[in-house]
């Protein structure tokens, strides 16, 4: 009977201080983060999310939308109390007060929701991001619907410079320049690719978004499209479809050859290999004329 006790007692202290232990915890903030408060920013004439519309609070913290115009915000401290948000992006604007700012007063709560229409004062109206990581970040937190198989991350890819595009055998090949990695600060310096299906024929419509399929190595991360060009940098300055000897169409490019931001070294006419999803060079001129 004492060992039964000793045993049940040291269960209930074991059990009580578990119980402190994880009081403490909630009333210090240390807690896993419950559910967010939902921020939507949306074209006050369309009602579209409006993306990369940057919410600032008074003491510095920084959020951007989403490509659903979305906000997940749970920040410790702020919930539940008046925040102020400074609104702010280019090509659309909220209509400062007195004191010249323009944003709003929120009262962010655990599965609450607001709402924020901007004006946009652009003709052109932004509808998503292409490349990176997160473009339905804060959708994906808050479980909303998004278009792209890959909303998250694609192709591993943390940023890209300079695309361009064309159509070959019924689909879109697009290409870019430097395209950065996650693993360390370089990445990939001789282009990437990817394809999309054509808008009505298993492509996404036009105004909802762009779902890439990257070619990519063993590592999964997007995978140089002009291998042995030479060293340094590989710039496909231009892509187009010709005929063959054939008359077969056949994906070509014009490639230029670079050590750094100096003039090319070289510039290549280049061809598109269907097998193994790269471009070879076919001819190379030694000329240094400028990119």
């Amino acid at each position: 009977m004492i060992a039964l006790l000793q045993n049940f007692g040291g269960r209930f202290l074991r059990s009580g201080f578990q119980c402190l232990w994880i009081s403490w915890l909630l009333g210090t903030g240390f807690a896993a983060p419950g559910p967010w408060f939902r921020i939507q920013v949306v074209d006050d004439s369309s009602g579209r999310g409006v993306p990369n519309v940057e919410l600032r609070t008074v003491n510095g913290i920084r959020l951007w939308t989403d490509s659903n115009g979305l906000i997940a915000f749970q920040e410790p401290g702020l919930m539940g109390v008046d925040v102020y948000f400074h609104v702010e992006s280019d090509g659309y604007r909220l209509e400062p007060d007195g004191l010249g700012n323009a944003g709003v007063r929120l009262h962010p709560l655990a599965g609450e929701s607001a709402r924020i229409a901007v004006r946009r004062s652009d003709i052109a109206e932004r509808l998503y991001r292409l490349t990176g990581q997160g473009i339905y970040r804060d959708s994906v937190l808050l479980h909303a619907e998004t278009p792209l198989r890959e909303p998250l991350i694609n192709g591993g890819v943390a940023g890209q410079d300079t695309v361009v595009a064309t159509v070959y055998r019924d689909q879109i090949f697009w290409f870019w320049g430097d395209t950065e990695r996650f693993s360390y600060p370089l990445g990939n310096f001789s282009a990437s690719g990817a394809t999309s299906g054509l808008p009505g024929r298993g492509g996404l419509p036009p105004d909802r978004g762009v779902d890439f399929r990257y070619f990519t190595g063993e590592d999964g991360f997007a995978a140089p499209m002009c291998p042995g060009f030479g060293p340094g940098l590989q710039w496909i300055e231009s892509v187009f479809v010709l005929p063959d000897e054939t008359g077969t169409d056949r994906l070509m490019a014009r490639v230029s050859s670079q050590k750094g931001l100096e003039p090319a070294y070289a510039w290549h006419l280049a061809v598109w290999n269907d097998d193994q999803h790269r471009f070879e060079s076919r001819v190379r001129w030694d000329v240094t004329e400028g990119h």
